[in-house]
């Protein structure tokens, strides 16, 4: 009587363990799948939506469907519907232009453009020199009003002023403005990209930061030497209007300037993710400039730029100029697709060094002067006399 209870009592345990180890599979089962298949009701239903919507045009649409352009509008579509500004979907031939031109690889005819906002065209604010465009007697003021015979708007500014970066010896068609008199010059692409210039005012050297790319902070470095070696007495680095650029190049190029932190950590900013994680440090090691400095803000100093500037003033190098700053703090990362498209994606947010978050709020300059509409419309058309926050800087620096 005993044995048979026993093997009974073995039997019932077996089956609870089998059972047991059944349901701990089947959960750790559901759990990985749920990992794996994020939101899985709102996917079918979303994908749903699409497929009805995509079964009416098939049957009933009067035209041609465009398989290519379909999928990458969808595909826009979606990172447009995050609802996220700085996310955004790239095409195979935006993604390898994108890479180029974050490598500092893109080849130029050596000017720095901006839009008029006047004529809707390319207003030349700086001409480098041994560059093409000064072979081609182009000078700071001209206006390029066509491109390989194509007139330059408003409306396709964006897409014209791209043709003047590319694959060197590349050659273009320039149809030049300079005061009343216009004329057709050929130039080709081959000097290297340029996202720092500088000049000299009086005893204070002022620098223009347009972009913070991989080899922003090489051409910061020489600019600064540069001007160290005509006795300047102070700097002035202009990054109003800058939003373009990778947050990692800006903290490379403060690098150039700020000392190691106080307290030796040497932190710069943190990266923080979604979960509060820290992921990522930037760090700045024991180069200095000793140079006085003030740096020039607005409103559209976006994102890299902020960086730069904010650390600037947390390190106590430099005092700030002009209108609270854009408050962007985010981090984008960009993922390659199958396709050779890509998807770039903000992932994380910026924490500074001793500031609180700027992240929608901007950074608010120590000296705060406001530009009227049409200085800030035409603010790389005016000369230094004519710009007040530059004359508030200079004034900081000369006393």
């Amino acid at each position: 009587m005993n044995k048979k209870i026993s093997v009974g009592l073995m039997l019932t345990i077996v089956f609870v363990a089998v059972a047991t180890a059944v349901a701990i599979t089947m959960s750790v089962s559901m759990r990985t799948y749920n990992s794996l298949i994020k939101d899985l009701p709102q996917r079918a239903q979303m994908y749903s939506g699409i497929a009805e919507i995509d079964d009416i045009v098939r049957a009933e649409y009067y035209g041609d469907v465009n398989q290519s352009l379909l999928a990458s509008s969808l595909s826009k579509g979606y990172t447009d519907g995050l609802g996220d500004k700085y996310s955004a979907y790239m095409t195979a031939d935006e993604y390898s232009e994108y890479v180029d031109r974050i490598g500092g690889k893109n080849s130029t005819i050596g000017i720095i453009p901006f839009q008029d906002p006047d004529t809707g065209y390319i207003y030349v604010s700086k001409v480098f020199d041994n560059s093409a465009a000064q072979t081609a007697k182009i000078v700071k003021g001209d206006e390029i009003t066509a491109i390989n015979g194509e007139n330059i708007t408003s409306n396709n500014y964006n897409d014209m002023v791209k043709m003047l970066y590319g694959d060197k010896y590349t050659n273009l068609v320039l149809t030049v403005q300079h005061g009343k008199k216009t004329s057709d010059v050929k130039v080709v692409l081959g000097y290297n990209m340029q996202t720092v210039s500088f000049d000299k005012v009086g005893k204070i050297g002022v620098i223009r930061i347009t972009a913070f790319y991989e080899n922003t902070a090489l051409q910061l470095s020489e600019a600064i030497k540069a001007l160290q070696k005509e006795n300047v007495t102070g700097l002035i680095i202009d990054v109003r209007n800058c939003s373009d650029g990778v947050v990692k190049y800006a903290a490379t190029a403060v690098d150039v300037i700020v000392p190691v932190a106080s307290e030796g950590r040497g932190a710069i900013a943190l990266i923080q993710n979604s979960k509060g994680e820290t992921v990522d440090t930037y760090t700045a090691d024991t180069k200095s400039v000793t140079l006085p400095l003030a740096v020039l803000v607005n409103g559209s100093t976006n994102g890299p730029a902020e960086l730069f500037a904010c650390t600037l003033l947390d390190y106590g190098r430099a005092d700030l100029v002009g209108t609270v700053t854009a408050g962007n703090a985010t981090i984008q990362d960009v993922f390659k697709l199958s396709d050779g498209g890509a998807v770039k994606l903000t992932v994380a947010t910026l924490l500074p060094y001793r500031s609180e978050s700027y992240n929608e709020v901007g950074i608010t300059p120590n000296y705060e002067v406001e530009m009227s509409s049409d200085e800030t419309k035409h603010l790389y058309m005016l000369t230094t006399d004519k710009d007040p926050q530059f004359q508030k800087a200079y004034s900081l620096l000369s006393e």
